[in-house]
């Protein structure tokens, strides 16, 4: 059986051993047990008799615990092996809460609301923190925009590369998973590419001048860029 701390196997069970109330717990104690490492990505739980042993629980909210996690792709179970832990599919994830949450009079608006907050902030702080580095996969996810516009292909994945490595450059961590999960719900919407050859000319000249003034380091100038992007062509990839 794995090394589990004792801190991250106690639950609160208090006067009531209800297990709508222990899943809930189990599920979470599971999950600090991945992300702590205890236990990685290929490796295996332990039965369900074992992790009830651990809290000291019967197995049904383990059971039940381990029904959510394999649903959400955390875990899966393996016929004469027991659950393993897989390496976490965002995209999954974001189809199993675009199934419960999203519908088609308000996804794409509120997607887009989202986006601005966290773009607009993403190119404020990019301006004032990025690298080198940063500016290099910048331009390249621009020119390669600029390149299949040219060609008569779609700019749409070069497009999101663009902003995607703007947001990596603000270097918070908050905002590049955030904006990691907006993106794969923009992904998984049905949200229109850029396909008008003007707006596709207004994109790379946007883009061109956010770039510009991340380089510049002008952080007020190039929130105020994004934003007006956004709004400008607030539909495309």
């Amino acid at each position: 059986m794995i090394t589990i701390p004792e801190d991250c196997r106690k639950l609160n069970k208090g006067s009531d051993e209800n297990s709508n109330v222990l899943y809930i717990q189990v599920l979470e104690k599971i999950r600090l047990w991945i992300l702590k490492g205890y236990i990685k990505e290929g490796e295996y739980l332990p039965s369900e008799r074992e992790i009830a042993a651990l809290f000291d629980v019967s197995r049904m909210p383990v059971t039940q615990a381990l029904k959510i996690l394999e649903f959400l792709g955390v875990v899966r179970f393996i016929r004469g092996k027991g659950f393993c832990v897989k390496s976490i599919n965002l995209h999954h994830i974001i189809k199993c809460i675009g199934f419960m949450v999203m519908s088609e009079e308000n996804d794409i608006t509120d997607i887009q609301e989202a986006r601005e907050g966290i773009e607009v902030q993403a190119a404020t702080l990019a301006a004032q923190r990025r690298t080198d580095e940063d500016i290099t996969r910048a331009t390249a996810a621009l020119a390669e925009m600029e390149a299949r516009r040219v060609h008569g292909k779609s700019p749409a994945q070069a497009s999101l590369s663009f902003h995607e490595e703007l947001v990596k450059a603000s270097h918070n961590d908050i905002l590049v998973k955030v904006n990691d999960f907006l993106l794969e719900m923009l992904k998984s919407s049905r949200q229109e590419t850029l396909r008008d050859p003007a707006q596709l000319t207004l994109a790379v000249q946007q883009h061109r001048e956010i770039l510009q003034a991340v380089i510049e380091r002008d952080s007020e100038k190039a929130g105020q860029l994004m934003r007006e992007h956004l709004r400008i062509l607030p539909t495309h990839h």
